[in-house]
């Protein structure tokens, strides 16, 4: 699994598409740190929480979802998937090496965010920035990624039947801003792309639905998602 791992990074050497997904991690600190320069005050805090929940609300939706159309879809636009599979690597392990991708490029991305946005604050003369914030925030940001990224698996079955990258982004545009919307009402911990932030935050304290029952319609919806994948992409035939 280690190899099929590596194997993928050196694929993204040959595509822009790493590029583009940290491009789009960096889109909310740069937004973040015009902000500071147009005079808008904030604390550290402030600015670290205004991150996260952009961050899991809007533009992970739409980076996650290009990311999701790339891995998975990418197989079957390039021709790639019946060469592949001529290795001893089953379609099972390729699955699931492909999830674990997803989560690995995904904590890249986050990563690259919640340093972007430290840089932005210490640049933008933010003068409260110490450890224990950052921390604070950076495992909340983690924990928001890794529910974020559990909610998606029905985009895995949506890239697997509809291979296409075009589609894929502007289906996560479309899904992103209906997201944000949703977002503000009360019905966000019930929706499983905007609870996660919700959870993490402990902001879901604020609404009527508790965390238990936001999560198990986060892991169901996982679990639907998953078992469809699996299931279409084990039965279907691989044109050769």
């Amino acid at each position: 699994m280690l190899t099929f791992i590596k194997t993928e990074f050196l694929k993204l050497k040959h595509s822009k598409i790493f590029l583009l997904t940290v491009l789009g991690a960096l889109s909310i600190p740069s937004l973040l740190y015009i902000g500071l320069l147009t005079g808008e005050h904030t604390t550290f805090q402030g600015i670290l929480d205004y991150c996260a929940t952009y961050a899991c609300s809007l533009f992970y939706i739409i980076i996650f979802t290009i990311i999701i159309a790339y891995l998975f879809g990418r197989e079957y636009t390039e021709h790639t998937l019946k060469t592949i599979l001529t290795t001893p690597l089953s379609k099972t392990k390729l699955l699931i090496g492909k999830y674990l991708m997803f989560f690995i490029w995904a904590f890249i991305i986050t990563t690259i965010t919640f340093t972007g946005t430290v840089i932005a604050a210490y640049l933008g003369g933010i003068s409260d920035i110490t450890l224990s914030v950052g921390l604070n925030s950076y495992k909340e940001m983690l924990i928001s990624e890794i529910l974020l990224c559990l909610s998606f698996s029905p985009f895995v079955v949506l890239s697997l039947v509809m291979p296409n990258m075009v589609f894929s982004m502007v289906a996560g545009a479309i899904f992103s801003i209906i997201n944000l919307f949703v977002y503000t009402s009360k019905y966000a911990p019930y929706i499983p792309w905007c609870s996660p932030y919700l959870i993490s935050s402990n902001e879901i304290a604020n609404y009527s639905c508790n965390t238990a029952t936001s999560l198990a319609i986060l892991l169901v919806t996982f679990a639907i998602g998953l078992t469809i994948s699996y299931i279409y992409f084990t039965k279907k035939d691989v044109c050769l």
